[in-house]
């Protein structure tokens, strides 16, 4: 090889190379992209490492999407002069991550948990398995590598400043890598698994979490997020059936008995029901009714509750898809929770 083509040879490719990354780059950010961390469990283990850090005085978020959509940490911290550690996980029962606090570290400040009913009372049947992302994050957390610290660590500036580089090994079809975009074409034969799950937020480096704005601006958006709500909750048991009331009861038991060793060391729970609206509402009120689950729940631990129905100030939001609160509308409801449980003499 001749040694002075080389030169020409990489300018020649860098001139090819920075041109189509530019354009690709252009072409995700128009669809609404943008360059932000993965939410995935790298980034999820260095959350969970803080932990340690913590005190009596702090607070840590646990739950479902709701929690992680409607509480805003910027919010939160300006109300107390203290942020919170966001260990929420989308589409999961929080009562493992709960478990694993206990056992497992020496905290003894405030865990929020965030209640999304289906969620939450059905996480410990037979039925649809809410355990495991919260279950395999955490054995990440326990068993990653230091060759794996050190590559999310380095990689989160190039996440930050592009939007292609989307990459959540969590995430079933929003990324943009190679392998998932070719799954995402519709290719005769191919077996359908069920309809693609809209992507409509993004996170920064605390997991805090921005609900797209086109989730309010465009109506037909939204509409395909209810579709996608309705489609995996009819997949869902029936209300009546046995283990649904098998797993309320086992997840009571639960609730009370890692309660109370919290408490034992100086914790404390608060449990937060986040607004729902229109037909998930409906569902939930008729299938897992408040009366037999959410009051129940606060009677048998003795954790203070905050149910959105009992504030007007709490109750005044229409979720845009049915299930969390626009990012605007969050940062004022985290505000007026707070304050509430600052009135009340929760918060320490």
């Amino acid at each position: 090889m001749n040694v002075t083509l080389l030169p020409k040879s990489a300018w020649l490719a860098l001139a090819i190379l920075v041109p189509l990354i530019a354009v690709w780059e252009w072409h995700w950010r128009s669809e609404g992209y943008p360059a932000s961390p993965d939410d995935n469990k790298h980034l999820w283990a260095e959350r969970r490492a803080r932990i340690d850090r913590l005190g009596s005085g702090d607070v840590i978020l646990i739950g479902s999407s709701r929690v992680f959509f409607d509480i805003q940490l910027n919010e939160w911290e300006q109300v107390t002069g203290k942020r919170p550690l966001q260990l929420a996980i989308p589409g999961s029962t929080p009562t493992p991550v709960f478990q694993d606090i206990v056992d497992n570290t020496d905290y003894n400040g405030t865990i929020l948990i965030g209640v999304t009913p289906p969620l939450f009372f059905l996480g410990a049947g037979p039925g649809p398995d809410f355990w495991a992302r919260p279950s395999g994050l955490i054995e990440h957390f326990y068993k990653r590598t230091y060759a794996q610290i050190f590559t999310h660590w380095v990689g989160k500036p190039a996440q930050t400043a592009f939007a292609f580089l989307e990459n959540d090994e969590d995430d079933f079809y929003n990324d943009l890598d190679l392998k998932t975009l070719i799954n995402r074409i519709p290719l005769k034969g191919r077996v359908p698994s069920g309809p693609p799950f809209p992507w409509f937020q993004y996170v920064d480096d605390e997991r805090n979490v921005t609900m797209l704005d086109k989730v309010t601006a465009d109506t037909a958006y939204a509409g395909m997020i209810k579709r996608t709500w309705q489609y995996f909750i009819a997949g869902g048991p029936p209300p009546d059936s046995a283990w649904v009331a098998q797993s309320r009861e086992k997840v009571m038991e639960m609730s009370v008995e890692y309660i109370n060793r919290f408490r034992e060391r100086g914790g404390q729970v608060i449990f937060v029901r986040c607004p729902s609206s229109g037909w998930f509402r409906m569902i939930e009120n008729g299938g897992l009714p408040r009366e037999t689950h959410w009051n129940v729940l606060l009677e048998k631990t003795g954790a203070p509750g905050y149910h959105f129905e009992d504030y007007d100030f709490l109750n005044k939001y229409t979720p845009p898809e049915w299930s969390h609160l626009a990012t605007p509308d969050a940062r004022t409801f985290t505000t007026d929770l707070v304050k509430q449980m600052q009135k009340d003499g929760i918060l320490r």
